[in-house]
Order: C-alpha cells, then structure tokens, then sequence
C-alpha cells in the first residue's frame, strides 16, 4: 500500500493551532472570573474547602459547615472512636480517666493559647448545663434530627433559647478533667439520636441530615 507523508506545513499548522486553543482556554477562564465566579465554584475551580458555603450554578448558597473553632492553632487531642477505623485510630481515641479507658464519644480539640468556640450550623440553644467531669456544656439543635454539644467551655456567651447564626461565638475553650490542658473543646454530634464522627460530619451535604 503505498504511504501518504503530511505536506511540510501541516505539524506547524497543528502546532499553532494547539497553541491558540491553550490561550483561548486560559482567556476564558479569565474572563469567566471577572465577570460569573459563580459558574466557576459550581464547576470546582474556585472551590477550595468544604468548610465555606459553595454557590451553585444558578447563584444560590449551598450551607456548608464550619468547625467548632476559628483559631488555626487548635489540634486534636484525642479522635473518635470509630469501630470500622484502624487500631491504631482507635488507640487515640481512647480516653483514661480515673483507672479506666473510655472511647471516646466526640472529638478533643486544645490549643495552647484560649479559642473561640462557635456554632457549626445555625441553631438554636437547648441546654445550657455543668458537667463535673466535663466542665461547662452547651446543646445546639439545628433541626429536630441534628444536635451538636460543646463541652469544656470556660466562658459561655449565650442563653437558653437563643437563636445563633453559623459561625457565632458560643463561649471560649476551657477545661475538664480529662487532660492538663487549660483549653479544651469536646465537640459532639448526634443525627437522629446516633453519634457521628464530627471529621467526617464538616464534610457532609446539610441538605441530607434534615
């Protein structure tokens, strides 16, 4: 079969043509930030945490959800215990006190210095109470299946009944008896009367946990 070669012109046709669609491409994107971000975080382009509200393609807010804590400088101290996460996950999640180890039904937060301690979604306050072991306790209900309970608090900046929009400051970090730490947060959340692992629960859809 006889074989056909390209003419000497065609590969840098090809090659300036490749070179207009690259530019074209990246003026677009530009262009499209300037003038409609909104397309671009419901496509993910601009969409860089699960923890901030996504906009999605026709402008409307999708609800994400946010840490208990704004200060950057908050550690875990001690998981959840999950049953399906590894051993060695679940030996950081196993709390000893008094002789006895317990799993843990939340999650431990410390910082070194005091932190913010806030609402994850918008609720409303149900209990405010004081654990001996536990320190100060605040309970969130967000709807009548999603609770969340701020343990440990030092200082509580809220009352029974109030209505809290995400984010807002509920107290400040404390201590309990668990640990030396003088800034503590035990943060846990119940879906319909369940526990939940709170890093996996700032990943979720709010739109499924009514």
């Amino acid at each position: 079969m006889k074989q056909r070669k390209l003419k000497g012109y065609v590969l840098p046709t090809l090659y300036v043509g490749l070179l207009m669609l690259i530019f074209g491409t990246v003026s677009l994107v530009s262009t499209l930030m300037k003038s409609n971000p909104t397309y671009l975080y419901s496509i993910g382009v601009l969409r860089n945490t699960v923890d901030k509200p996504v906009v999605n393609i026709d402008g409307s807010i999708s609800e994400g959800i946010v840490k208990p804590y704004t200060s950057e400088s908050v550690t875990i101290d001690k998981y959840f215990y999950d049953v399906k996460a590894s051993q060695e996950i679940q030996e950081k999640a196993l709390i000893y006190f008094e002789n006895t180890y317990m799993k843990n039904t939340g999650v431990l937060y410390k910082a070194e210095e005091k932190f913010d301690v806030v609402t994850v979604l918008d609720g409303t306050i149900l209990n405010i109470k004081k654990d001996e072991t536990l320190g100060n306790v605040v309970e969130v209900e967000h709807n009548t299946n999603l609770r969340t309970v701020y343990y440990s608090l030092d200082e509580i900046s809220v009352k029974v009944g109030d209505v809290l929009s995400q984010g807002e400051l509920i107290g400040k970090s404390g201590e309990n008896k668990l640990g030396d730490s003088k800034n503590y947060l035990l943060f846990e959340v119940y879906y319909n009367g369940a526990l939940v692992n709170p890093e996996e629960f700032y990943n979720m859809d709010v739109s499924t946990l009514q």
